[in-house]
């Protein structure tokens, strides 16, 4: 019984000892990493100090004026509020919550943006992530944490910005680089008219799972690049009916991948 009593006990201790240590690992570049230390402080100091002197009064009085919840919920107020805002922006969650109109949303941004570089007729290379975040390629530009309008993607691949000549690469649904440089296929393709930016989104599209949009300077036109797959001189209305299935309609995927070959 007495083994059975320290094991409990241990397992506890442990317990208790990984959910501070993991507190403190969350919040120690924060002031709230002091005020963790003096709660625990105080936490450890006065239970040795009640169980010591057994004073089972003042136990029962200490246990009703502080209730741990709502201790920790207003000590750490701002520290919840950070956590839980970037849970909330974490991509599985927002794909397991998000509604069908905040998806429309966002394809209607992209569209209304590609719509407007169509117009303007400034040359795009844009890559949407999916599971590949494509993180060695937005090291290679500029880093940005952006909302993605018309007004953002326009102001990058204006001809007279210095982030026009590379990739914008968005990821759950926002700007997350530009500037960005994209490997060029090796393959030979059969059009030779398709320039430096399509080998790009083409090359890029080989090597993971994004979907990829080129605005053409040339010619205005539209191509989307899934996989091997190059659809040319689309319409906006069908790249957003294409966005919509290949980012939001998982079951889509392996028609994609088929397609391709």
């Amino acid at each position: 019984m007495d083994f059975f009593y320290l094991l409990r006990a241990v397992f506890e201790i442990s317990v208790i000892w990984i959910v501070f240590y993991q507190l403190y690992r969350a919040f120690k570049d924060s002031r709230a990493a002091a005020i963790l230390g003096g709660l625990v402080a105080i936490v450890v100091v006065g239970a040795a100090i009640l169980e010591l002197s057994r004073a089972t009064v003042l136990q029962s009085l200490v246990s009703s004026l502080y209730e741990p919840g709502l201790l920790l919920v207003v000590l750490f107020q701002p520290e919840l509020r950070t956590a839980l805002a970037k849970l909330g922006s974490h991509r599985g969650f927002r794909r397991f919550f998000l509604n069908r109109s905040e998806n429309s949303d966002f394809v209607a941004r992209v569209c209304d943006s590609v719509s407007y570089l169509v117009s303007k007729r400034f040359g795009a290379l844009i890559a949407i992530c999916r599971s590949n975040r494509l993180s060695e390629y937005v090291k290679t530009g500029t880093k940005l944490d952006a909302i993605c309008t018309r007004e953002l993607l326009g102001t990058i691949f204006h001809p007279k910005t210095l982030l026009h000549d590379g990739a914008a690469v968005i990821n759950s649904e926002r700007v997350v680089a530009a500037g960005c440089i994209f490997p060029v296929t090796n393959k030979e393709l059969k059009d030779r008219s398709l320039g430096l930016r399509h080998r790009a989104g083409i090359g890029v599209a080989e090597l993971s799972d994004a979907v990829v949009i080129v605005v053409s300077e040339e010619t205005g036109t539209v191509s989307l690049v899934v996989g091997n797959m190059v659809q040319r001189d689309i319409s906006v209305a069908m790249l957003s009916s294409r966005l919509s299935e290949l980012l939001y309609h998982h079951s889509h995927v392996g028609q994609d991948n088929k397609s391709a070959e």
